[in-house]
C-alpha cells in the first residue's frame, strides 16, 4: 500500500520522478523506455553504470546492435506477450535486469527496466516492479497522448504519398507530405504491405512465456513470479530525455512474436480475442517490428492492412527482405505480406505499393487453392501466413493483371464455361473443380484424380458429363484456354 501511495503522489507525466521513485522501491537503477527502445526517463545515478546503461543513456536509446541481439534471442517476443516480470541474468558483461511491459489494456505503452546498481536488487524487486508497471500506465498514457495529433498527421502523409494523384495534382503538397512523414526526398524506398486475417482456424496460442529454465543455452535463477531470459538491455543515470510519440493506435514492440520461439517454452492457456482486436494486435506487432528493423522505416495502417516504407541503402534491391521471416511467423492470425520493387524516388512509391498489394493477392489465391492437410486446428486453406517479394511472383502477378482487365468483359459474355460455373454455384456440383484439375495436370487424368482424391474413372465420368451438359469440348485448345480463364475468374479472391 505504501508503494502505491509513493507512486500515486507524482505529478501526471512526471517520468523522471516516476523513475526515481521506482528505483527507491526496487533498489536498483531504473530506465523507462518506449516500445522502440528509446529512453523516456531514467533514475538518478548513484553508482558507476555498467557499459550498456552508459551507452543507452548517452545515445538516448538502446544501441541498435543490442536491440537486434535481444530480438534474435526471442527476448522481445517474450516481453511483449506477458504481463509479468522478465529476468535478464547478469552475463559477465552487464548487471542483472528485471523488465516489465507497461500496458493499457492490449496496448503496450513502454517498459520499465531495473538494473542492479552496484548491489543486488531488493528481495521484493519483482513485486515492486509489477506495482510500478500498473502505476506507470497514466503517466505513459499522458506522455503518449500529446503526440497523437502529430502521429495521425504523419500517418495521413504516408497514405498521401502512396497515391498516384498526390504527385499528379500537387507536387508541392507531396514535398510537404514527405517532410511530415519523415521521408528523405531522393532516397529510394520499397513498400511492404501486410494484410491480417482472422485466426479462427489457427488454433495457435497467442502467448508464449519462457519460464525459469535454461534459455539460449544458459541456466538462470528465476525471480519468483517472473520469466527468465539471458542477456540484457537498459539504461542508467538520472533525468528525463526528449520523448517521441508512437504512431496512433499502435501497441508497440521491437521484435515480438516474429522471432522464432527459443526453447524451452511453456505455453499458457490461449486467450480468446475478438477478430478485429486480434487482427489489430498483429498489426501492432508487425509495425513495431518494422520500426525496429532499420532506422527510417515508416508505417501507416488502413483497416487490416499495414503499409511499411523501408529505406534502401545505395544499390540495395531488396531492403525489406529481412522483414519477411517475421511476417511469416506471427503467432496469431494469418498474414499475407507483399513487397514491391524499390522506388528510385518518392514518386515511385504508388507503383511499389500496387506491386506489393498484387503480391498479397497472389499469396491469398495460393492459400485458397491449398487443400486441407487434416481435421484439426491450423490445417487447410488460410492456416499459414505467407510473404514474398514481387520478383518471386512475377508470372502470377502478371496473370492477375490480365484477369483484372478481362474480368469485366467476361461477365458480359456467355458460353459453356459460364453455364458450368453457374451450375456449380446453383447446385453445389464440382464440374469446375474437375475441369480445373484436369487442365492443371495437362490432361493427365491420373494426376488430376489424385489431386481431387477421387478415382480416375470418376474424373473421366465428370469430364464426360461436363461435355454432355454444357458442350465443353476440352479437345479444342480455344475451349481449354477459355475454360482456364473462366475458372480462374470464378474462384479468384479479392
Amino acid at each position: 500500500m505504501g508503494e502505491v501511495g509513493e507512486l500515486g503522489g507524482l505529478r501526471l507525466g512526471d517520468l523522471p520522478g516516476l523513475a526515481n521513485t521506482v528505483a527507491d522501491l526496487v533498489g536498483g537503477a531504473i530506465t523507462i523506455e518506449d516500445p522502440q527502445s528509446r529512453v523516456l526517463a531514467y533514475s538518478r545515478l548513484e553508482h558507476e553504470p555498467d557499459p550498456m546503461r552508459r551507452l543507452t543513456i548517452l545515445g538516448q536509446e538502446v544501441p541498435r546492435w543490442r536491440v537486434h541481439e535481444l530480438r534474435e534471442s526471442g527476448f522481445f517476443r517474450t516481453l511483449w506477450n506477458t504481463d509479468d516480470v522478465v529476468r535478464l541474468p547478469a552475463d559477465g558483461r552487464y548487471a542483472e535486469r528485471l523488465v516489465i511491459a507497461v500496458r493499457d489494456g492490449s496496448e503496450v505503452l513502454g517498459s520499465l527496466w531495473a538494473a542492479a546498481d552496484g548491489r543486488p536488487l531488493a528481495e521484493g524487486a519483482a513485486e515492486a516492479l509489477r506495482t510500478a508497471a500498473r502505476a506507470a500506465v497514466p503517466h505513459l498514457s499522458h506522455h503518449r497522448t500529446w503526440g497523437r495529433a502529430a502521429a495521425r498527421a504523419r500517418e495521413e502523409a504516408v497514405h498521401a504519398l502512396l497515391e498516384h494523384r498526390t504527385y499528379a495534382e500537387d507536387s508541392a503538397y507531396a514535398a510537404r507530405a514527405a517532410r511530415e512523414a519523415g521521408l528523405v526526398p531522393g532516397r529510394p524506398y520499397a513498400v511492404m504491405v501486410a494484410e491480417v486475417h482472422p485466426s479462427a482456424v489457427m488454433g495457435a496460442n497467442p502467448f508464449t512465456v519462457v519460464s525459469a529454465e535454461v534459455y539460449g543455452g544458459r541456466a538462470a535463477r528465476a525471480v519468483p513470479g517472473s520469466s527468465s531470459l539471458p542477456g540484457s538491455s537498459s539504461l542508467p543515470a538520472s533525468s528525463s530525455l526528449p520523448a517521441s510519440s508512437s504512431v496512433p493506435g499502435l501497441s508497440s514492440a521491437h521484435g515480438p512474436p516474429s522471432v522464432p520461439a527459443p526453447s524451452p517454452v511453456s505455453p499458457v492457456s490461449p486467450v480468446p480475442v475478438s477478430g478485429s482486436a486480434s487482427e489489430q494486435r498483429v498489426l501492432d506487432v508487425l509495425a513495431l517490428q518494422a520500426t525496429a528493423y532499420r532506422p527510417g522505416c515508416v508505417t501507416a495502417r488502413t483497416g487490416r492492412r499495414l503499409h511499411v516504407l523501408v529505406p534502401a541503402a545505395g544499390g540495395e534491391t531488396d531492403p525489406a527482405r529481412g522483414l519477411l521471416p517475421a511476417a511469416r511467423s506471427v503467432s496469431r492470425g494469418v498474414v499475407f505480406t507483399g513487397v514491391g520493387p524499390v522506388a528510385a524516388d518518392l514518386s515511385g512509391l504508388p507503383a511499389s505499393r500496387e506491386a506489393a498489394e498484387l503480391v498479397m493477392r497472389v499469396l491469398r489465391e495460393r492459400a485458397a487453392r491449398e487443400p486441407a492437410t487434416g481435421d484439426g486446428p491450423g490445417t487447410g486453406p488460410w492456416a499459414v501466413s505467407a510473404a514474398a517479394a514481387y520478383d518471386e511472383v512475377v508470372p502470377e502477378a502478371a496473370l492477375l493483371r490480365v484477369l483484372d482487365r478481362v474480368g469485366p468483359l467476361w461477365e458480359t459474355l456467355s458460353g459453356p464455361v459460364h453455364a458450368m460455373t453457374e451450375h456449380d454455384r446453383a447446385h453445389g456440383s464440382a464440374y469446375g473443380a474437375t475441369v480445373a484439375a484436369y487442365l492443371n495436370a495437362f490432361g493427365d487424368t491420373g494426376v488430376a484424380a489424385g489431386r481431387l482424391n477421387v478415382h480416375a474413372n470418376t474424373l473421366r465420368y465428370r469430364l464426360r458429363r461436363a461435355r454432355e451438359l454444357f458442350g465443353l469440348d476440352l479437345d479444342d485448345p480455344t475451349v481449354r484456354l477459355l475454360a482456364d480463364i473462366g475458372l480462374r475468374l470464378a474462384r479468384r479472391t479479392r
